[in-house]
């Protein structure tokens, strides 16, 4: 091996460290950049050469030094997927916790406005009534706490009716966020499929996509994978959201239903923040799906119960006036129907609103009997413990509290499973930055070590320059 090799193979070792070095304080730099991945260099040793040379009389022949194999990121796919695959999960119960939190606040249950308070306040009206029919204190306070309980079933209704078009509004809102990931990411799949055509592995821009991709992966349910030729694709329910350089959107119908824009095909989302979304805004009680519809229908039937029910007692008594045939609350004369929104429509009637309504409420039986006749208010105080038919069977009050029971039973379990799959979501989080992340302590005993071999190199090339200035400057020189 001549002299001059000596240098080339010194000259590696100082390229190859100064390389490791800058990758190192790459890594430094970025150790608390979201979604970064640290770097290596993987190094090998240069073959020598088949040839045999003039040189090689005075020795076996030996490397020409090192060289970079590649600069890798240490990620763990499995622990990518696994990440996703439960982050989707997390999105969707957190969804679904946020939500009937919302609705619980809209009941207020237990307090002094809810419906139990108020049902109750309404029902002690009437019960006052029995032990003094003809006082027209009692009978206005009848009528506040009817009006009240009307106030109370419309309340809620708007409320819940409002929250049904937020949902419908952040659902479009999710949609679009769904659409931007999609772009950006297929924007970036084209930067990274160009800068590798080059031979090299483009790590930050692959890194900025892994972010996009988990961020994306709590929004619905997605999986990815990269064929041989490096194009990335990305589905959901088997459909392409992003191929490669090419991103595919979706979008609200007229029915509400999600949909893909190319194809007019539903999306179907199986998981993550759009699902939970979908299943608040759409969920009825089928499939034991309950959103703000389920409350929304169990809130009309109470609505309609107690109008009906009362109605036909009220009208089959008699007034102070003798007035008879005149209903308490808004008359719902016909069955039942579960498209109808009676929590809406509920009224105290326009007779009892009326200046001389109070005079209509119907406390007596018969007019033979008036003013002091209680036997009607008796039988209407009589309904609060009688089972309803559009009730199951079930009485106002027990309703009543079955629903509120049951919306805290609904939210204690998504907030259950919300806490389950943030310990989880954070454990898995914490397997890949201990794999992934950027550990100070390790990068600056890497430092140290490739600033060691940096050094060591360029002494080397110092020691080989002055085995060439022996050579070419004293050599040959005794004697002159």
């Amino acid at each position: 091996m001549s002299t001059f090799q000596g240098l080339e193979i010194a000259k590696t070792g100082l390229f190859v460290s100064q390389k490791a070095l800058d990758v190192t304080g790459h890594n430094i730099a970025n150790a608390n950049t979201p979604g970064y991945t640290r770097q290596v260099v993987d190094m090998a040793s240069i073959a020598p050469p088949t040839t045999f040379g003039m040189y090689d009389q005075w020795g076996k022949a030996i490397g020409e030094g090192v060289k970079i194999q590649d600069i890798r990121q240490i990620r763990d796919q499995f622990l990518d997927n696994q990440f996703r695959r439960e982050n989707k999960f997390l999105g969707e119960w957190e969804t679904k916790a946020q939500v009937l939190a919302a609705v619980e606040d809209i009941f207020n249950e237990p307090s002094d406005s809810g419906i139990n308070t108020v049902l109750n306040d309404f029902f002690n009206s009437l019960q006052e009534l029995s032990k003094n029919p003809e006082s027209l204190t009692v009978r206005a306070e009848v009528r506040e706490r009817a009006i009240a309980l009307a106030d109370t079933f419309n309340t809620v209704y708007q409320h819940l009716y409002d929250k049904l078009n937020e949902l419908n509004s952040t659902i479009q809102s999710r949609i679009a966020e769904i659409n931007s990931y999609a772009e950006r990411i297929s924007k970036l799949n084209n930067e990274i499929y160009r800068f590798e055509l080059t031979g090299q592995t483009a790590n930050d821009l692959r890194d900025q996509r892994n972010l996009l991709v988990d961020q994306l992966s709590k929004l619905v349910n997605i999986t990815t994978y990269e064929d041989s030729n490096r194009n990335f694709r990305i589905d959901i329910a088997g459909q392409a959201l992003v191929d490669g350089s090419t991103a595919f959107t979706m979008s609200l119908n007229n029915t509400g239903a999600v949909v893909w824009d190319l194809t007019g095909a539903p999306v179907n989302p199986s998981s993550g923040i759009l699902k939970g979304l979908l299943d608040m805004r759409d969920g009825d009680g089928t499939n034991g799906i309950k959103g703000v519809p389920y409350y929304i229908n169990e809130w009309n039937k109470l609505a309609y119960s107690i109008a009906q029910a009362i109605n036909e007692v009220h009208k089959a008594g008699y007034g102070l006036d003798g007035s008879t045939g005149i209903p308490l609350f808004t008359d719902f004369t016909t069955p039942y129907d579960s498209t109808v929104q009676y929590a809406k429509l509920i009224k105290v009637s326009s007779d009892i609103l009326a200046a001389d309504g109070l005079e209509k409420i119907a406390a007596a039986s018969s007019t033979a009997t008036l003013p002091g006749d209680n036997t009607n208010a008796l039988k209407l105080i009589a309904l609060r413990d009688q089972g309803n038919a559009v009730l199951n069977g079930a009485t106002f009050d027990d309703f009543a509290r079955s629903l509120i029971s049951n919306l805290g039973v609904d939210a204690q379990q998504a907030n259950l499973m919300q806490k389950n799959q943030e310990v989880m979501v954070k454990q898995i989080d914490l397997n890949r930055q201990s794999v992934s992340g950027v550990s100070l302590d390790e990068e600056m005993t890497n430092m140290l070590k490739y600033q060691k071999s940096y050094a060591a190199s360029a002494r080397v090339i110092t020691a080989m320059d002055e085995l060439l200035d022996t050579l070419i400057n004293r050599m040959g020189i005794v004697g002159r």
